[in-house]
């Protein structure tokens, strides 16, 4: 795979016109393989070799800084590379440097006794430098005016401004920030202080604006970008920093931009591979960042290549391709699964695919007991929601609605009025969807199973929260009750709630010991 820009940029750099500074971003496999491209034509231009630093970070990338910085006696020139960073993946670093400024100026924000003292001294260090990322020129016009040219997040503070659900700096105490950092900005100007900061970031807007000697060059392979970190813009507008695709997950949990990430591992390993198993793989590896369509996030999206070559370690040179069963018995499934899969299943009157799913989800939890609480939650509403919508619709006998518009107009004005205070109101569409459900469980099975459900989460959340061994099986059944809306549940396989795969039968009701004394229950009631 081969980017156009980058092609430019290569051939700009043998032209004569090289920059001290390049950033690649994208998937980790792109965005290196177009990097070492930069690279290796800035050091085959300055006669030097390439030095690779992968994960160089904190104190070893400030390492590789203070190297780039210095002359060889051994070397005519220096060009560094680094892979995955993560140095500019917070755009918080420019409000860091402010809230240096801010602590060493103290809680008055003000710039004490003529001239500039040690500690003010101190502060106008990143006070500059901060001014130099945004592009604004510290010595030019009113220091009024450049310390309004910031970006009102820069004042609002870093990471240590918004502890304890604090949102930044007030704006009270942003106004007497900035009146601060204006004085401050005109002692500087007085004792003329250029005011570099010994931060990474201060170092590498220098590396940006030429610091570096001649011939020394830095190039970044990242993944983990923040498009608005300020350092990452101006290189942006520079034509020095490329974006060369990653892997993402659509609203559907299909993976996009598949294409160039498999061709460069191809490329790497030798293995192809299909592209039913392509998707396969991606299927049982990525998870999203974010909601609705999401980048994968970075863990999986590095699983999802770690995979790849260790499948086409195992397969013989020129012994064929990865196809999809081969990825189905090697990878363990831990990918994206959305929880309204479950609940979708579970509405729709299907345990089997409610079951699958909710597992699928458990299993690619991080924290498996802490996403169980969180899951009951969500389901606890749920629950409360459809029991509401089908007491209401049993009650008073309502129509049933085939499609969205009828139920509007016939149906919800009806349920909204009726609508219990204490259970919270779902959105029209959420509510259609339960209405359907509702409207689907009118048996006699199914009106006794909904009015037991309220009962059944709470003896859930009591099995949960009692520590109980079982807490992942009270989970399933509860999704069971639902999913079987008053019908037997036979032929679902349950899981014991340690996780360790060993499985049990499930009562025809879906739901344990509970299920059998509300069984009983009816049956006293029948007779």
């Amino acid at each position: 795979m081969k980017a156009p820009e980058i092609d430019a940029a290569v051939e700009r750099i043998e032209g004569g016109d090289r920059q001290p500074l390049y950033l690649v971003i994208g998937e980790q496999v792109l965005a290196t393989r177009e990097a070492s491209r930069i690279a290796e034509a800035l050091a085959a231009a300055a006669g030097c070799e390439v030095a690779l630093h992968k994960g160089a970070a904190g104190a070893e990338l400030g390492s590789v800084l203070a190297d780039l910085f210095t002359f060889s006696l051994f070397e005519p020139a220096k060009v560094a590379l680094v892979e995955g960073s993560a140095e500019f993946a917070d755009r918080d670093a420019a409000a860091e440097l402010i809230d240096e400024a801010a602590e060493v100026l103290g809680d008055e924000y003000r710039v004490a006794g003529e001239g500039l003292s040690v500690a003010a001294r101190k502060a106008a260090g990143p006070l500059l430098q901060t001014l130099r990322l945004f592009g604004i020129d510290p010595l030019a016009g009113a220091a009024e005016e450049a310390i309004a040219a910031l970006p009102d997040s820069a004042l609002a503070g870093g990471k240590s401004q918004r502890k304890d659900g604090r949102r930044g700096r007030p704006k009270k105490e942003r106004v007497q920030l900035a009146r601060g950092l204006s004085a401050l900005l005109e002692a500087a100007r007085a004792a003329d202080l250029t005011g570099w900061s010994a931060s990474n970031l201060a170092e590498l807007d220098r590396a940006a604006g030429g610091g570096l000697p001649e011939g020394h060059a830095l190039v970044f392979a990242e993944r983990s970008v923040d498009r608005y970190h300020p350092l990452v813009r101006r290189l942006l507008d520079r034509n020095v920093a490329f974006e060369v695709g990653q892997l993402a997950l659509d609203r559907g949990g299909k993976a996009t931009g598949l294409g160039p990430v498999v061709a460069e591992l191809e490329r790497e390993t030798g293995v192809r591979i299909d592209r039913a198993a392509a998707q396969e793989l991606a299927r049982r590896t990525l998870r999203k960042e974010g909601w609705g369509t999401s980048v994968a996030d970075a863990a999986s999206a590095a699983r999802f290549a770690a995979e790849y070559r260790k499948i086409a370690a195992g397969v013989p040179e020129g012994g064929g391709r990865i196809d999809r069963a081969t990825v189905e018995e090697s990878v363990v499934d831990r990918g994206e699964q959305d929880v309204w899969d479950v609940f979708n299943a579970m509405e729709g009157q299907k345990p089997g695919a409610a079951l699958a799913a909710l597992r699928r989800y458990f299993d690619s939890a991080a924290d498996r007991q802490g996403e169980r609480f969180r899951f009951l939650s969500l389901l606890a509403g749920r629950c409360q929601q459809l029991a509401a919508t089908h007491g209401i619709a049993m009650a008073h006998s309502l129509p049933e609605a085939r499609n969205f518009n009828g139920f509007k107009a016939r149906v919800l004005p009806k349920l909204m009025a009726e609508w219990p205070d204490t259970v919270k109101k779902p959105g029209p569409w959420p509510l259609f969807n339960m209405y359907k459900a509702a409207m689907a469980r009118r048996s006699p099975e199914a009106v006794s199973a909904m009015s037991e459900l309220p009962w059944k989460v709470l003896e859930t959340e009591i099995r949960l929260r009692g520590g109980s061994g079982e807490a992942g099986a009270a989970l399933e059944a509860l999704v069971l009750a639902v999913a079987g809306g008053g019908r037997p549940a036979s032929g679902v396989a349950s899981r014991s709630g340690q996780g360790d795969g060993s499985r049990a039968p499930v009562s025809p009701r879906g739901a344990g010991p509970g299920a059998r004394r509300s069984t009983a229950r009816r049956g006293r009631r029948r007779r």
